[in-house]
């Protein structure tokens, strides 16, 4: 069976995340906006609150796939532009993050990662 990293990540951490359909209700969003001047800056925060320009406005991209899985180890429910999340290759990085919080672990027989307590019956 393949294993959904994405899923089995946002799982452990208790956290949901929508990346194409904004339903509201969320913890967290990350979106992308644009100054009046026509630049690209990154949106991050509760959505609610004023935006702090030292605390939720971000130039760069490379800067979000951090913002955003810490957003997931808060167990929060998060909605994270398209644009961000493809920018930012955060689809490549799940594997490697269920990996380092040790929830899935290479079988050398099989050659391939299983789920770590998920028993082959």
């Amino acid at each position: 069976m393949k294993i959904n990293y994405k899923q089995l990540y946002l799982d452990h951490h208790g956290s949901t995340l929508d990346t194409v359909d904004y339903k509201g209700g969320y913890d967290f969003i990350m979106n992308q906006e644009y100054t009046a001047d026509g630049h690209d800056v990154f949106l991050c925060g509760d959505g609610r609150s004023p935006v702090s320009i030292s605390e939720d406005v971000y130039y760069y991209a490379h800067d979000l796939t951090d913002v955003l899985k810490n957003a997931i180890q808060n167990a929060q429910a998060i909605y994270c532009g398209e644009e961000i999340y493809d920018e930012c290759y955060i689809k490549d990085e799940w594997e490697q993050w269920c990996e380092q919080e040790g929830l899935i672990e290479w079988n050398d027989d099989e050659e391939k990662y299983e789920v770590v307590g998920e028993d082959d019956e």
